[in-house]
């Protein structure tokens, strides 16, 4: 059975992450937990940053 994927949970995020994650990055963890509202997401990878 394929493992499922699912949004990174800090809203502005495009990467996908696998069952039982929630984030994709310390950095989206940080910030999806805070009240600041980023315009731009800095996770680092490739796609997400453009």
């Amino acid at each position: 059975m394929a493992e499922e994927t699912n949004k990174c949970g800090h809203e502005i995020c495009v990467c996908t992450v696998g069952e039982g994650e929630e984030y994709c990055s310390e950095s989206c963890q940080a910030n999806g937990e805070s009240d600041i509202t980023d315009i731009k997401c800095d996770c680092g990878h490739s796609g997400c940053d453009d």
